[in-house]
């Protein structure tokens, strides 16, 4: 429901998890097995000797500077800045307007525009109405460049999915008869804390909106 990079944010929680996993292996393995930390230390020693006549055979003319320093920092950089792209991205996609009607030919009133706030307030007050929601969130989201509606409701212990979403049904219904726009609709209908929390319900055989 937003410009969230899902399989991105898989690829690097994936990532940072293996990483942890080696990391978090290799320590355990090493503390199993004393020889480890001599080897390492052996093996850390040579490297340190060879750094020096590495960063001379890999200077630049006369700059002093190695192009492997260049290249690392210029990788950096670009880890960032993509970084940064990546930030900035999460949780983007929602919209302040959910209907645009053009105005009619000959008539005098303009455009129409519907705040994504009056919908939002609209339907929620009448969800809160319904005792078998103990909960619920209304937003708007662009999808495919069209205004979606995105409704999560928990429900109350007792009452069945079923009933929760023929009433929501209803109550979009009603909403879209008054502005004569069919609005898309994503529906999350939950049981988690708030539905173990809340009281069971007595509902009527037959709730209206």
């Amino acid at each position: 429901m937003n410009n969230t990079n899902r399989p991105l944010n898989r690829l690097g929680i994936f990532l940072f998890g293996l990483i942890l996993l080696v990391l978090g292996g290799g320590g355990a393995f090493a503390a199993a097995v004393p020889s480890v930390f001599s080897g390492w230390r052996t093996g850390s020693k040579d490297v340190s000797a060879r750094v020096p006549g590495v960063i001379r055979d890999t200077l630049l003319g006369s700059t002093g500077q190695s192009w492997i320093t260049l290249v690392v920092a210029i990788a950096a950089v670009v880890l960032i800045v993509l970084l940064l792209v990546f930030v900035f991205r999460q949780g983007h996609g929602r919209t302040g307007t959910l209907l645009t009607k053009p105005a009619d030919a000959g008539s005098q009133v303009g455009s129409v525009i519907v705040s994504s706030a009056v919908a939002e307030r609209t339907i929620t007050a009448a969800l809160e109405e319904y005792s078998g929601i103990a909960s619920s969130s209304v937003s708007t989201f662009l999808v495919k460049g069209t205004a979606t509606l995105r409704i999560m409701v928990s429900a109350r212990r007792g009452v069945s999915p079923t009933d929760v979403r023929d009433y929501v049904e209803r109550v979009v219904e009603r909403f879209d008869e008054v502005f004569g726009e069919e609005t898309p609709v994503f529906l999350k209908i939950n049981g988690g804390f708030a539905s173990r929390r809340a009281k069971a319900a007595r509902l009527p055989e037959q709730a209206t909106a």
